[in-house]
């Protein structure tokens, strides 16, 4: 959207910070740009308040920062043309160096598509200094230009560009690059005659314009279509081959997580610096995949080689965890490449280090999204994992991927109960929740925060019809009945709950079934040490595996919290396998533990 900026040195100050991201500029250096040595004695001021200006129109946060060392204009990856143009031409140059003509086009028509006149800043009259970085850049374009040509008659395209090449020629009379190229595409197709007639107004114009002869380069093309050499035959068209799209459906209604979306879509789409994994870690139910995957079709654009998407199984209700050689064989296939699959055979798993060894390879200098859902842990992440900083990868999982190396690691906590509700109007729809406002947020509130619990409740609600919102309340009121009135078709929280549980060792079991006979919300170690009857070191440790397992959150020093509905699920646990004689004696040693220690606000039930 077009800021209007008004005065004129106002705008060349902002093209100033723009040319000049990330880095300060001295006040006193912008003072000479602006006015030179006929600087007014109102200079300084002048310049304040175009400072001024410019933050206002720029939004809040600000985006200029004053430092000891001048001004500093703050932008996220990919938001500034200048850039994001450079890194392109930069891709493209490199792929076209390799022999990857598909990519090399691809890559520089983005670049040039950024291009909003002829030159930079048009019409805005520059200091020197800027005006020597927009000459870079225009020069950076021709080049840019020249090599988006080369790659088009390497991929057989002659036809296609013979317009182009015309209004470039007729732009640019003197330039020999541009003429051969010209010549060569209508030679390619089939205009034998009309290739000789650019040589000769060639020749022409550079005869009467600077007194010269065609450079060795222009002859040779003349020379080779005058002998019809067979080396000017035009390739075959190559066939495109389209890039892998495999993200699942965006999820719908996605509520929310306004920080965590900024976050990740800044490290995907971050081109340097940028961790290239980013790994979301969670309680099950808390939405990690739906955010994965709505942040990925927010970036696809990015990756134009393509979107791979895996569920890894490892935390699937009846399903076994993949193994990584498998994931790797199905990558390759998606990449068109089965180069290791065949050596393997049909009946066996291909080698895992040949594998992983060649999708690296296949994989380098691409910009691909990998989008691993549902990993079980690092292990077996690691095997899949691209070598190139031009990919990216997305990781979700249960656990902590700490072994995980150069990861970003999200951990995402539960919905405020503002959004769980605006969640729960979105799929049920607005005119259902307005007729029952208190049972609507009544529901809401009884989820605790749990997207999972959200839509199985919505999805309840849209199955009946007739259930009223205050029926669907009244039954998740009863705590006893709450995780049963939380299933349908085969989502259940109770289930999703259980995978993590049987993840535990069965110690870390034993403390998380006596955490559910707490009443509180929160523990502290010592009071945990009490109810397990353990030292506090041993306790304490047991707490941090089930945090590991996103069954618990730490709440600052020592202290931890179980979540509304994990606690349930915890009391079920132990009704089931503990026996009411080891409930009483655990609650006996929480009220009058032996320990001598701060006391605890948290009550047996």
């Amino acid at each position: 959207m077009p800021i209007a900026l008004g005065r004129r040195k106002q705008r060349v100050l902002l093209a100033a910070l723009l040319l000049n991201t990330g880095k300060a500029i001295p006040s006193r250096r912008m003072l000479d740009w602006l006015w030179g040595e006929r600087a007014p004695a109102t200079a300084e001021s002048n310049l304040y308040t175009y400072i001024s200006a410019l933050r206002k129109v720029l939004g809040s946060p600000s985006r200029i920062e004053a430092g000891s060392h001048g001004y500093v204009l703050r932008v996220t990856p990919g938001e500034v043309d200048v850039t994001l143009f450079e890194e392109l031409a930069a891709q493209g140059q490199r792929a076209l160096s390799a022999g990857r003509h598909d990519v090399a086009l691809e890559r520089l028509s983005r670049a040039l598509g950024l291009w909003r006149g002829e030159s930079v800043l048009e019409d805005l009259p520059l200091p020197a200094p800027l005006r020597c970085e927009a000459a870079r850049l225009e020069r950076l374009r021709a080049t840019v230009v020249d090599a988006s040509l080369e790659a088009r008659l390497a991929l057989g395209r002659h036809g296609e560009m013979l317009a182009d090449l015309e209004t470039l020629t007729r732009r640019d009379p003197l330039n020999e690059r541009l003429r051969a190229q010209h010549m060569l595409a209508l030679y390619r197709c089939g205009r034998r005659a009309d290739a000789l007639a650019v040589f000769h107004r060639a020749r022409s114009t550079l005869a009467a314009e600077v007194g010269l002869d065609p450079g060795p380069d222009l002859a040779r093309m003349h020379e080779r279509i005058l002998a019809d050499d067979p080396r000017l035959t035009p390739p075959a068209a190559v066939a495109a081959r389209r890039a892998p799209a495999e993200l699942p459906l965006a999820p719908a209604a996605f509520t929310g997580r306004a920080t965590e979306v900024a976050r990740l879509r800044t490290m995907l789409t971050s081109l340097s610096g940028a961790s290239p994994i980013s790994a979301i870690t969670g309680t099950a139910g808390a939405g990690k995949s739906a955010l994965a995957v709505h942040v990925a079709h927010q970036v696809a654009g990015r990756f134009p080689d393509g979107r791979l998407y895996v569920d890894l199984h490892g935390s699937t209700p009846g399903g076994a965890p993949l193994h990584p050689a498998d994931v790797l064989a199905r990558l390759l296939r998606s990449l068109g490449d089965d180069t290791a699959l065949r050596s393997a055979g049909p009946d066996r798993r291909p080698d895992l280090d040949e594998a992983a060894a060649r999708f690296r390879s296949l994989t380098d200098g691409r910009h691909l999204l990998l989008l691993l859902d549902n990993a079980r842990d690092a292990a077996q992440v690691r095997p899949l994992l691209p070598a190139s900083p031009t990919c990216r990868v997305l990781v979700t999982a249960r656990r902590t991927l700490t072994s995980l190396d150069a990861a970003s690691h999200f951990r995402l906590g539960f919905m405020a109960e503002e959004e769980t509700f605006t969640l729960l109007t979105r799929l049920i729809g607005e005119e259902r929740a307005a007729a029952e406002p208190r049972p609507a947020r009544t529901i809401a509130r009884l989820c605790a925060g749990l997207p999972l619990a959200v839509r199985i409740a919505a999805a309840r609600l849209i199955a009946r019809p007739g259930l009223s919102l205050g029926a669907l309340a009244a039954r998740l009121a009863a705590e006893e009945r709450r995780l049963s009135e939380l299933q349908t078709d085969d989502q259940a929280v109770r289930a999703s709950f259980m995978l993590s549980y049987r993840g535990l060792d069965p110690e870390s079991r034993r403390m998380f079934r006596l955490l559910g006979l707490l009443d509180g919300a929160t523990v502290s170690v010592g009071a945990a040490a009490d109810l397990a009857d353990r030292s506090e070191p041993h306790a304490a440790d047991l707490l941090d595996r089930l945090t590991d397992a996103q069954l618990l959150e730490t709440c600052g020093h020592d202290r931890y919290r179980v979540h509304d509905l994990l606690r349930l699920f915890a009391r079920e646990r132990a009704g089931e396998e503990d026996s009411e004689e080891e409930r009483a004696q655990a609650a006996r040693r929480a009220r009058h533990g032996p320990r001598t220690r701060p006391a605890c606000t948290t009550a047996i039930g």
